[in-house]
């Protein structure tokens, strides 16, 4: 499944299998929620999913309470999706590969997406912000997720698909010669052969037919 910036995913239940940890914000079964805003990180290939939420008034709310504080206010966006006002805790997010993501939003038969690509450009580089400010440790609530730990494990499983893909072509490689040639198991098969005739190529058979015949003459 190809994911895109800005569109809204679906998790599956292995992620949170995988990491039980109680400040994740978890999908429910009968609701289907929360639903996630996808970002990739292009240097490590990691997707970063934002939580979102319909909770307009409660955020807005304490946007005003940090500004008024003159704290940071770039954890919480408020952002229009189809002429709706949702929010993304960016305080909240957590890196995943692709192979977690379990389906799109879909709502009307349409993906659920950021229409407006200069805001998911905005979004995006604030979630490269935020997610440095997190792996460095730096809290923007008690509740958050240990993002360094996520991350790890993460990149671990990359590395590890990396390697077998590779590992893949190079077995593909061996066992597909370029028209014309060899491939390494045909020629230790003809080795092994010329080793059986001690060191002769085999001779094709209507050869040893007539050395039979020269011999009986």
């Amino acid at each position: 499944m190809r994911i895109i910036d800005g569109y809204f995913y679906f998790l599956s239940d292995s992620f949170f299998d995988k990491f039980p940890d109680k400040y994740l914000k978890q999908e429910h079964d009968t609701t289907k929620r929360p639903h996630y805003a996808a970002f990739q990180d292009e240097k490590t290939s990691l997707y970063w999913l934002v939580p979102c939420s319909s909770r307009v008034e409660k955020y807005e709310r304490i946007i005003q309470d940090r500004k008024t504080k003159n704290k940071a206010t770039d954890g919480i966006k408020i952002i229009k999706v189809r002429d709706n006002k949702r929010v993304l805790l960016f305080q909240d997010m957590f890196p995943s590969t692709e192979i977690y993501v379990k389906e799109p939003y879909i709502r009307a038969g349409l993906p659920v997406h950021i229409g407006n690509q200069k805001i998911v450009s905005e979004l995006k580089k604030n979630a490269k912000m935020v997610s440095q400010k997190l792996l460095k440790g730096i809290k923007f609530t008690p509740t958050q997720p240990n993002i360094a730990q996520i991350e790890k494990a993460m990149l671990e499983e990359l590395r590890k698909i990396k390697n077998e893909a590779s590992t893949e072509t190079r077995n593909q490689n061996k066992q597909t010669p370029a028209p014309g040639q060899k491939s390494i198991y045909q020629r230790i098969s003809e080795i092994e052969a010329q080793a059986a005739n001690n060191g002769q190529p085999s001779k094709p058979p209507h050869m040893a037919n007539k050395k039979e015949n020269e011999s009986t003459l």
